[in-house]
């Protein structure tokens, strides 16, 4: 939200009303000499011409960039982002079998851990990640580093395994993050947040209300993505197939539980949206900011582009 060190400043858009009314007062103006045209017709319908944004364009651009002038004055400032380096981060990412579908290309294991390199790129220098998987049972992989290419290796080098055990993941993942490895919680725990896909459905205890329980109690939200489609098929031994799909109200309750946001991919390009939009998302935070140069600015933009106009323009009737 905008808000003004020096509001009172603001009290002089009142000019603007009247600048708009010399303006319209001007040009109804009567002309004060005779002129001789020999097509008074033509004259006549220049005199009726309406509102016409071309010829008003550089009027408007000049009152937006008074207004953004005086806003200016004021001494504007706005939420800015900026890096919290207090913020740990863990990906979860499950490495079942089903994973091997290729419903996404070239498969949802390789779209997965390209995806979450990506969200690694996305994250401020110095913002610590670490890496957990899970498939029958979890292991943390990288423990919180500020070192992104260590984590970007070690998503390089897993393998699949049987099982999906969703819950662990979390669980796991909670006991990797600084201030969490404990039951007691500290007074003023630094922020943490776990990042967790999944292309399956829970089938190793523990239950993920256990994990999501846990986290909410902890403090740290859990950020949930669904990968795959109704049509997903792992292929085994002997030409058999089996569907494989991810459980959204499991994921979706594990959200709501932690203080996430539960997300959907359907295709490789959605995995590396939603990723994208997490990694500008988490590890940033946000604090007051002045933003009177910008604003001044972009007015002084306005009042030479409000000048260009008027004098490409011109016309001589």
């Amino acid at each position: 939200m905008i808000g003004f060190s020096w509001p009172w400043f603001l009290l002089a858009l009142a000019w603007i009303p009247l600048l708009v009314w010399l303006y319209r007062r001007n040009n109804a103006r009567q002309a004060e000499a005779v002129v001789y045209h020999p097509d008074t017709e033509f004259l006549s319908s220049i005199a009726k011409r309406g509102f016409s944004l071309r010829r008003e364009l550089p009027v408007i651009l000049y009152l937006v960039a008074v207004g953004l002038g005086v806003a200016a004055l004021a001494r504007p400032n706005a939420p800015i982002p900026f890096p919290d380096n207090r913020t740990t981060i863990m990906l979860a990412l499950d490495v079942s079998l089903s994973m091997e579908a290729d419903d996404i290309k070239p498969t949802r294991f390789e779209a997965a851990k390209d995806a979450a390199k990506i969200f690694i790129k996305q994250l401020p220098a110095g913002t610590k990640i670490g890496l957990a998987s899970f498939a029958g049972f979890a292991a943390v992989n990288v423990t919180p580093t500020a070192d992104h290419d260590e984590v970007v290796k070690a998503i390089d080098d897993l393998s699949l395994g049987r099982g999906t055990a969703i819950g662990a993941g979390i669980l796991e993942a909670l006991r990797a993050l600084p201030d969490r490895a404990t039951d007691k919680l500290p007074k003023n725990p630094a922020p943490a947040a776990i990042v967790l896909l999944t292309d399956g459905r829970n089938n190793r205890p523990p239950n993920p209300e256990d994990g999501s329980a846990e986290a909410r109690a902890k403090q740290v939200p859990v950020y949930t993505v669904g990968l795959g489609t109704e049509n997903g098929v792992i292929n085994f031994e002997g030409n058999q197939t089996m569907m494989v799909g991810f459980d959204p109200e499991t994921l979706r309750q594990i959200a709501q539980t932690t203080g996430g946001q539960y997300f959907e991919a359907r295709s490789a390009g959605q995995l590396n949206s939603v990723y994208q939009k997490l990694g500008r998302q988490i590890g940033w935070s946000t604090k007051p900011g002045e933003i009177t140069g910008i604003v001044a600015s972009i007015a002084g933009l306005l009042l030479f582009a409000s000048i260009a106009v008027a004098e490409r323009s011109r016309r001589v009737i």
